[in-house]
């Protein structure tokens, strides 16, 4: 890893940690290997706004994994319902502590930055959102594909991952105590009632 890209990770670290304005330029020098307080940063960025822009972008390029698995017709094609469902939030989940220090960042700091949220709204979570949808869509049958909200189902669907891993990265542990393989197997109860359940006339 060359020094520019090093220097994007750690400060993505810290600002996930500790928030964007708590964290200083000789912190991320000092993470990154630089000398701290040297003002060494600046060799490679313009501003600390700077570095924050092209680690948002770097982490959103990155989304490719989980958008590979839903994207993919053949994914998972073989295995039953169930054990679909239950990839899917799984993957979700992983995705989401994959880019724990983002989705730390989108929740506390990015509303300071609204061009950025924009492109996290637009390169991220619209895409997925879209993508499940899509998922959903090719898991029902071919009657009923056209006649369901599948934007709405996949936002309900995304949600109760997003807000499970959220509460449990603030907290530790669920608030509720509940175990991730307990949340996954209501999450596919209430994905398979969705998805076979008659579409509204």
């Amino acid at each position: 890893m060359d020094t520019r890209a090093r220097v994007v990770a750690e400060a993505m670290r810290l600002f996930g940690e500790q928030g964007y304005a708590r964290t200083t330029v000789a912190e991320i020098e000092r993470a990154a290997g630089l000398s701290p307080g040297s003002g060494s940063l600046y060799r490679h960025f313009r501003s600390k706004e700077e570095l924050l822009a092209e680690g948002v972008r770097a982490k959103v390029a990155e989304n490719a994994g989980l958008l590979a698995m839903i994207g993919d017709p053949q994914a998972m094609a073989a295995l039953p319902l169930r054990e679909r469902l239950a990839g899917l939030a799984r993957a979700g989940l992983r995705r989401l502590e994959q880019e724990r220090d983002l989705n730390r960042m989108v929740v506390r700091d990015l509303a300071a930055f609204p061009a950025l949220l924009d492109e996290v709204r637009e390169g991220e979570m619209r895409r997925i959102h879209a993508a499940v949808a899509q998922w959903l869509r090719m898991q029902a049958g071919a009657g009923d594909a056209a006649e369901r909200d599948w934007e709405a189902l996949a936002v309900v669907l995304v949600g109760s991952v997003s807000h499970f891993w959220l509460l449990r990265d603030v907290f530790g542990t669920h608030p509720s105590g509940l175990d991730e393989d307990r949340w996954v197997t209501a999450f596919v109860d209430l994905a398979e009632r969705l998805l076979q359940q008659p579409p509204r006339t």
